[in-house]
């Protein structure tokens, strides 16, 4: 009788009641928010084994349908992120909502889950979808986000960077084919097609982007990027020698 009554509660998702304080240091944390029709799944994580260098993995847009990059950045952190981390969960009571658990037949939205693991061996598991959802679950959420939230920050901008960086990685070698059939005065294959990506780039938002990130001084020093010079791309692609290669080609 008793296993159908705790069977029944956590079907109405309010197993956490009868939760107790969870014993040992915390070796993990998360949150997550997964959307319905390919919206992605944003998370981010605390991962604190035991004889291993703490870190926080954040991953944004991951399995997006509709095109958004994919933000994967992971970031060492020191034993005083873990253990401010514990302390606010704990001072929340965040183990009482270990168990719930709401699952509403509905269509759309986004589904959401916290979850922490202790040296002890203790779990807590709370995940909902749907409308009635436990203002408690809804705080508690929340303080985690807010917890994970300087480091979101941070990997929304150095996944921006590293885009940038591939980008302009991508068009310098493009550039370098150039220049060597240049001074070779030989075409190769390819060279209508890197023609053709250096002058879309060069006409393009994203060369703007790039080119103010390097002015703000947000690139590596160590990254070749000659394809930001407006005067050098311009006169690169429109070089004699190159003009008549592809004329050649033709």
């Amino acid at each position: 009788m008793r296993k159908l009554i705790l069977l029944l509660l956590m079907s109405a998702g309010i197993m956490g009641i009868f939760a107790s304080k969870p014993k040992g240091s915390l070796t993990y944390c998360s949150y997550s928010k997964t959307g319905a029709a390919g919206l992605g799944k944003d998370y981010c994580e605390l991962i604190a084994d035991p004889d291993s260098v703490p870190r926080i993995v954040v991953v944004l847009d991951e399995g997006n349908r509709f095109g958004d990059p994919v933000t994967r950045q992971t970031y060492p952190v020191d034993a005083k992120t873990v253990d401010s981390l514990q302390k606010l969960l704990l001072a929340n009571k965040v183990y009482k909502l270990a168990g719930y658990n709401v699952d509403e037949a509905i269509c759309g939205g986004y589904s959401y889950r916290i979850y922490m693991e202790y040296s002890s061996g203790d779990k807590v598991n709370a995940r909902w979808y749907g409308h009635k959802v436990s203002d408690d679950a809804w705080a508690a959420y929340a303080l985690i986000e807010r917890f994970f939230s300087p480091w979101r920050t941070r990997a929304v901008k150095d996944g921006q960077i590293q885009r940038i960086v591939e980008r302009v990685t991508k068009m310098e070698a493009a550039s370098d084919r150039i220049s060597s059939a240049i001074r070779k005065k030989k075409a190769y294959p390819e060279l209508q097609d890197d023609v053709n990506a250096l002058q879309d780039y060069l006409s393009s938002r994203e060369w703007k982007e790039d080119f103010e990130a390097d002015e703000r001084g947000e690139l590596p020093k160590d990254l070749h990027r000659g394809v930001l010079s407006e005067d050098g791309l311009y006169n690169l692609l429109n070089n004699r020698t190159l003009l008549r290669l592809l004329a050649a080609s033709k």
